[in-house]
């Protein structure tokens, strides 16, 4: 039985290599259910479940050209989505710790009038000079430093080297740290410090 599923398999996944939807459908068909009940018995929020196991399969569709064909297809989905059920989670544990954080500020410096304005200048300032970094560099850097999205995941999703993810980033950090100076510097980098300590 075992052997007439991996033929079916290895059938199907030729197929969409070479682009065929039908064969696409059929995975979807075959697959989507018991992914859906796999990632929902973890995250228990049906909107997050479902758009993760979407995500898995538009993501089959980008690399059908390199699936193996000789590797378990079910073990192959089940991977994909293991991975984003983990960062899901990692994530809400990291947006968890930020609103702990936020909501535990000293009231000095929460409603010190003059560190609201400090803050807002530096946001403004950093948002400015976002807008001057390339399309792709912008949107690997706020993933990685504003969103928590690992070097890893974000390779996944652009489809990019990892080393390519990683020279991105130190390269959007180190532009924004030049750009930026004095006190502003000082608060940006201890911002940075806080993210990388709760990812």
């Amino acid at each position: 039985m075992r052997i007439e599923l991996k033929n079916i398999d290895r059938k199907l996944i030729r197929k969409l290599k070479v682009g065929d939807r039908n064969a696409f459908q059929v995975i979807f068909e075959a697959y989507s259910e018991p992914l859906l009940h796999f990632a929902y018995s973890y995250l228990k929020d049906s909107n997050d479940t479902e758009e993760i196991v979407q995500d898995v399969f538009l993501h089959l569709w980008e690399i059908k050209s390199e699936v193996d064909e000789e590797k378990s297809l079910k073990s192959f989905l089940y991977k994909m989505t293991v991975n984003r059920v983990f960062n899901h989670l990692k994530h809400q544990i990291v947006r968890q710790k930020y609103e702990s954080y936020m909501m535990n500020l000293t009231p000095s410096f929460s409603e010190n009038p003059e560190e609201k304005l400090h803050k807002k200048e530096l946001d403004e300032r950093i948002q400015e000079l976002l807008e001057l970094l390339p399309e792709q560099k912008r949107k690997i850097f706020i993933m990685s430093r504003m969103k928590g999205i690992s070097n890893a995941e974000i390779s996944e999703k652009l489809g990019i080297s990892l080393r390519t993810v990683e020279n991105q980033v130190y390269r959007a950090t180190k532009f924004i740290k030049d750009h930026l100076k004095d006190d502003y510097l000082l608060v940006l980098v201890y911002c940075f410090s806080f993210i990388n300590g709760v990812l």
